[in-house]
């Protein structure tokens, strides 16, 4: 699964670590083109954030219904 997804505000980016941190398996955010880094990580959520102009969401199970919220 990969959907792009939108993390506004710190609030965001909290809820969003928290809810893919109970997902079962590899969940990562990429910048699209060559990088990626881990989504169960805050730290890696906010320079995800900050540096990348958009973030996608990738992972092996379908997660959308959990993070609904942030897909563009």
């Amino acid at each position: 699964m990969k959907v792009r997804i939108e993390l506004n505000t710190m609030s965001d980016v909290t809820d969003f670590v928290s809810i893919v941190t109970a997902v079962p398996g590899q969940v990562y955010l990429s910048d699209g083109k060559h990088q990626q880094i881990c989504a169960k990580s805050q730290l890696g959520a906010i320079l995800a954030k900050m540096e990348w102009d958009e973030i996608y969401c990738l992972s092996d199970e379908d997660i959308s219904g959990s993070i609904v919220k942030w897909i563009v």
